[in-house]
């Protein structure tokens, strides 16, 4: 019998990580797995600028975006002397934000062009943006499992490092790109 193909692995692991039921050791060590979910990603952000009229600026965006998570990922993984495991770990991280990316996907496209103004969103443009904040919360702790496994750290820490990501990810895009 053939050997399971890591990219088949990986999917059948995907639900798993999600629900913080494994962790990145349980993924398998692929280079090209890396740079497929790498590419694959990039290419959803891309669909996904271009759809909701944000073509532009989406791939500096995804660019940028991957460069602060999985460069402070590394970083944090060199702290704790864990850079060996640097491959299994970003391969989970951007699995599970592949997952997330398509679970939000159809709460985006629902809610249809925002408007410039809060007080002027619909009620249905309220219940999705709580879901979608929802899927950001579950995002954020599974991000927090992957890492606090790879580096062996408390929760706590795990939480305010990925939560830190988030917001350098959100202030560097503001910066580079603006607030739209």
């Amino acid at each position: 019998m053939a050997a399971e193909s890591p990219l088949a692995t990986l999917a059948r692991l995907v639900p798993d990580l999600c629900r913080m039921r494994r962790g990145p050791a349980d993924v398998p060590y692929s280079p090209l797995l890396f740079a497929l979910l790498l590419v694959a990603g990039t290419v959803l952000d891309l669909g996904t600028g271009a759809a909701l009229g944000d073509g532009a600026t989406a791939f500096g965006r995804s660019l940028l975006s991957n460069a602060v998570v999985l460069g402070l990922c590394g970083v944090a993984l060199g702290l704790r002397h864990f850079a060996s495991r640097y491959v299994q770990t970003a391969s989970a991280l951007l699995a599970c934000s592949l997952a997330f990316s398509l679970l939000q996907l159809p709460f985006v496209f629902a809610a249809g062009p925002l408007p410039a103004e809060a007080a002027a969103l619909s009620n249905s443009q309220l219940l999705l943006g709580w879901i979608t904040l929802g899927l950001l919360a579950w995002q954020v702790a599974v991000a927090a499992h992957i890492m606090r496994q790879a580096i062996e750290a408390p929760a706590g820490l795990a939480v305010a490092l990925v939560l830190s990501w988030v917001i350098a990810d959100w202030a560097l895009e503001r910066a580079v790109f603006g607030s739209g």
